[in-house]
């Protein structure tokens, strides 16, 4: 399955909504449209993850690439309704503390 990207606004920043597999195959597409949507003087970034399936070392780098950008710019990164696989993921390779958390 390919991933999905969404992005639209909220009331609180820019949600960017990922559906599928987040792997090898498909992190650099993400982790550019994650830059971009920084680029663009975002400061409240939204990862809505609920469709997500699965994420690779790959798809994790796209997401750590995201942090660090907004790290200087004192903005949030925050994912959106984790499914318990990736959550997990996040927490065995230690990156969950790095991200706010939100249920959807």
């Amino acid at each position: 399955m390919q991933i999905q990207i969404e992005s639209g606004h909220s009331t609180g920043g820019t949600v960017v909504g990922l559906n599928g597999k987040l792997d090898s195959g498909n992190a650099t597409p993400v982790e550019i449209a994650l830059l971009e949507v920084i680029a663009k003087g975002e400061t409240n970034l939204k990862i809505d993850c609920k469709q997500l399936t699965f994420v690779s070392s790959a798809g994790l780098r796209s997401l750590i690439m995201a942090i660090k950008k907004m790290k200087p710019l004192g903005g949030t990164v925050t994912l959106l309704g984790l499914q318990s696989n990736v959550k997990e993921v996040l927490e065995i390779s230690g990156l969950l503390p790095l991200f706010k958390i939100q249920d959807a």
